[in-house]
């Protein structure tokens, strides 16, 4: 009884429970940073730690991590420009809903009110083809933005596409978020990074050399509201089968 109240508190276990609460309650945080809130050296050494011991393809461990915390160099980032894909528009629409009744019928998605009101639609001919976003509101008041990258001439063997050295990165992104999670500092994953227009210009800014290419950026932070958004999730039944797929 004790567990479940804790749980329906949002309390964090202490005990041997605290890694599914951990995986229950990470979240992406799209609230605003406060960046008087300062990631200590401790917590980015743990988030580091825990990319180091992420499991690779063929340990090939061929990613870097670039971790900005200059606030000069943060507002630099924060004026690059990110271009909307026209393909993001129409394959986005498809997975928001509208409402929360919506999403918790769904199980699946995201709420579409996240978004800017000029991306709520299936007709990317609809969106100017300048409208573009800055870096810096999504990574709004954040006081430490860390960018990985990955070497694209690198991969493991029999590796067609590179599928297994994305599974690689996917592995070392969870570490670090659920190593920020457990320190209690919230996360959001940035890809506008490595979009077609923006990445050039944030290589430049970090000096990265090629053939690295921008994988995604994490930025980490307080966010300044406490509330997460609305998370839903299927439950087991419907995306597992038992010795066949069902």
């Amino acid at each position: 009884m004790a567990r479940f109240v804790k749980r329906r508190l949002g309390m964090e276990p202490d005990n041997a429970d605290r890694m599914q609460w951990l995986l229950e309650h990470r979240h992406s945080c799209r609230a605003p940073f406060d960046p008087a809130q300062r990631v200590t050296e401790h917590e980015l050494e743990r988030i580091v730690a825990a990319a180091r011991w992420a499991p690779t393809a063929h340990n090939m461990q061929n990613f870097r991590l670039v971790a900005v915390d200059d606030r000069r160099i943060l507002d630099e980032l924060g004026r690059i420009r990110a271009l909307v894909s026209p393909t993001f528009i129409a394959e986005n629409y498809r997975q928001l809903s509208w409402s929360e009744d919506e999403l918790r019928r769904r199980k699946t998605g995201i709420l579409g009110t996240s978004f800017p009101a000029s991306w709520r639609t299936d007709d990317p001919a609809k969106i100017p083809s300048h409208d573009a976003r800055l870096l810096g509101e999504s990574i709004a008041g954040a006081p430490l933005v860390i960018v990985v990258v990955f070497d694209p001439t690198q991969r493991a063997p029999a590796s067609e596409g590179d599928m297994l050295g994305m599974i690689s990165l996917g592995c070392v992104l969870e570490n670090m978020w659920i190593a920020a999670h457990a320190q209690r500092l919230d996360v959001q994953v940035v890809s506008a990074f490595a979009a077609v227009d923006a990445e050039p210009a944030v290589k430049r800014l970090l000096a990265v050399p090629e053939p690295w290419r921008i994988a995604f950026a994490l930025r980490i932070g307080h966010a300044l509201s406490a509330k997460p958004a609305l998370r839903v999730r299927r439950e087991p039944a419907l995306f597992t089968g038992r010795n066949r797929f069902a």
